[in-house]
């Protein structure tokens, strides 16, 4: 049986936080508690302890993570839980600045939903679609990931890709069609370019790296 799963951000006030649970008309069954700063310690350890009355809970430290390193780690989570047919819920009530930005570009990449406290009664926040690519945009993206983040030229990329090709007439059709795709995944910011000589370094971005935790 599905379950619907809570991401919980803590600062200063867990009141407000409990209130939004209360308010959003969905249930909980299961809660991770994240939060950044060290005074916020006590407070996660307060909600904890108001919800493991009724639900599962598991309180995640991001103190001394970045906003791309939060976001990496939360897509972690939401793709395990929907690897479960589990539905993700993202509470920024008491978000600090990097937790919400963080989390709000998580819920637009994974499709999840993300919603706090508004005039007393939580609601949903509204993010743009996300761009899909298909299999062998993703591929692109993996394989620069797991090579270190970056290749020194197109003919890398295409032989961590699809291997060695020996035909010529395929290489030169492959060396297109990955062209292509460099430049469509620069474009929407995932990856980046840099000539050196005649070759073209490409290089992953963070956010490039998010889309492949999520969907590679």
């Amino acid at each position: 049986m599905s379950e619907i799963v809570h991401i919980i951000a803590v600062e200063s006030n867990p009141s407000v936080i409990l209130e939004s649970i209360k308010t959003i008309g969905y249930p909980i069954h299961r809660s991770y508690i994240i939060y950044r700063k060290r005074e916020a310690i006590e407070n996660a350890e307060n909600l904890s302890k108001a919800l493991k009355s009724f639900v599962e809970t598991k309180t995640i430290s991001f103190e001394g993570n970045s906003v791309y390193e939060i976001l990496w780690k939360l897509l972690e989570i939401v793709r395990a839980e929907k690897d479960k047919n589990n539905s993700v819920l993202i509470n920024i009530s008491d978000a600090d600045r990097n937790l919400a930005v963080a989390s709000i570009v998580a819920a637009q990449i994974s499709g999840s939903k993300a919603y706090m406290l508004m005039n007393d009664k939580a609601e949903f926040i509204q993010t743009p679609p996300l761009k899909s690519f298909d299999e062998e945009r993703t591929r692109i993206l993996k394989a620069l990931l797991q090579d270190g983040g970056s290749v020194e030229s197109i003919n890398k990329l295409i032989e961590l890709v699809d291997g060695k090709i020996e035909d010529q007439r395929k290489y030169l059709a492959q060396r297109a069609r990955i062209s292509y795709h460099i430049n469509e995944l620069g474009e929407n910011g995932l990856l980046i370019t840099q000539r050196k000589g005649k070759n073209l370094k490409i290089m992953i971005t963070e956010l490039g790296k998010a889309y492949v935790i999520m969907f590679g």
